[in-house]
């Protein structure tokens, strides 16, 4: 029931109400924040290979041992990805101090090259030590979103044109607005509104919370 809703949402372009709603409703809260919601472990991030703002390899494997927030985005957006990428640095700074890490993972690999990411990443004041934002071959992403997190795949509306630094256009690229919550065995803790400062400010108190259990 959830899944198909997920999906019905994001297809309408309502994922951010409907998936807001929906899991503020089913989110049960247990004494032990590590114990994933409800529904969760329908959810997974399968083996990947991207690259980094810094030009070094990134997969599954930088997912396990701690947290990790991830979201996805991508640099040329003009809609949500500015208010998402605000929200999380937001997160990070209220998590300095913390071993909490970030992970953004681009949806648009033909303009997301390394150099532009280092760019972007300087632009929303990411302190890259702790936040990698990562891109590669759009069809491992596909199936991160598609098989892993059983969301729709990314496409481009045509219809919502958007003007490129230095020329040229290309269309808005749909993608998930929610942060993911990933725990130290790379499964899915939680999913939470990145476009809702309540749900954000849940999310960081969780993940300070399952980062100090797991120290």
């Amino acid at each position: 029931m959830l899944i198909g809703l997920v999906l019905a949402a994001f297809a309408t372009g309502a994922i951010a109400i409907s998936m807001s709603v929906l899991l503020t409703k089913q989110r049960i809260k247990t004494p032990d924040p590590m114990t994933p919601d409800l529904n969760m472990d329908l959810l997974s991030f399968p083996e990947f290979s991207l690259t980094s703002q810094a030009e070094k390899p990134v997969s599954r494997n930088d997912l396990l041992g701690g947290v990790t927030i991830v979201d996805f985005f991508f640099s040329n957006c003009k809609s949500i990805c500015p208010a998402l990428s605000h929200n999380l640095k937001e997160a990070q700074d209220q998590l300095a101090g913390s071993n909490v890490r970030f992970l953004s993972i681009s949806v648009d690999p033909d303009h997301d090259t390394p150099q532009q990411m280092r760019n972007y990443a300087k632009s929303v004041g990411a302190n890259t030590e702790k936040w990698t934002f990562a891109s590669g071959d759009l069809t491992q992403i596909k199936t991160i979103l598609t098989k892993g997190l059983l969301l729709a795949e990314p496409y481009q509306d045509a219809t919502a044109s958007i003007e490129l630094p230095g020329g040229g256009t290309m269309g808005n690229i749909s993608h998930p607005s929610h942060f993911f919550l990933v725990g130290p065995s790379a499964e899915v803790i939680a999913l939470y509104n990145g476009l809702d400062a309540e749900q954000v400010s849940m999310l960081v108190d969780r993940a300070r919370a399952i980062d100090d259990e797991i120290k």
